[in-house]
């Protein structure tokens, strides 16, 4: 039986799952601002968070799970700004705004993105993934560019899905390479750069005010 002067004992407090969740993604995306994925190992990971390994198994299956997961969140993040274009009522106003939101994200995550692009050339589960969000973009993009075309603010193209894949993967690899890499290029130049290319592509020959 307890005596007086005998104190309860006390519970480490848990971790809540939705912080060591967050914890253990914040500490993938560090490391792959430092290392190529190869690198980016459980045991990598998990030295950069307050947990044990077997926590980082309560949220993911492996490391390309964590990854895939990376993904999704900033893939997330970018098809947000890219709706400012993809919803908006002003064709050229709404490009500018989701280019500049676009350019925001690959200030704070490129080199995370330039890490998984590099990645995808070596590891098939990356590639995927990535190759995966990428088409989202190009699809989106083509599907806005068809009622653009209907509502007669775009004219006559090529070819609606191969204009898209281009624009797309050339401003993939573009704001990678300008933003993924220390020093950065100055986002203002990134942003003017790719509304001239993109406003040039799709409405040169309308000009929508």
């Amino acid at each position: 039986m307890a005596t007086e002067t005998q104190q309860p004992a006390t519970r480490r407090p848990k971790h809540d799952p939705k912080v060591s969740e967050r914890e253990i993604l914040d500490a993938a995306e560090q490391l792959l601002r430092e290392r190529p994925f190869r690198e980016v190992t459980v045991e990598a990971v998990m030295s950069r968070t307050g947990l044990k390994r077997p926590a980082f198994y309560v949220h993911f299956r492996d490391r390309h799970d964590l990854v895939l997961r990376i993904v999704q969140e900033i893939g997330g993040e970018l098809f947000e700004m890219s709706d400012l274009w993809f919803k908006g009522d002003d064709p050229l106003s709404g490009a500018r705004a989701a280019l500049e939101g676009l350019v925001e994200v690959y200030v704070r995550h490129g080199a995370v993105l330039r890490a998984l692009s590099d990645a995808a050339g070596a590891d098939e589960q990356v590639e995927q993934a990535y190759r995966a969000l990428v088409q989202e973009f190009i699809d989106a993009t083509a599907r806005h560019i068809r009622e653009e075309q209907a509502a007669g603010r775009i004219g006559e193209l090529p070819d609606v899905d191969e204009t898209a894949r281009a624009l797309i993967w050339m401003e993939e690899r573009y704001i990678s390479d300008a933003l993924g890499h220390t020093p950065q290029t100055d986002p203002k130049l990134v942003l003017e750069v790719l509304y001239n290319i993109w406003v040039s592509a799709l409405y040169g020959s309308t000009r929508p005010r």
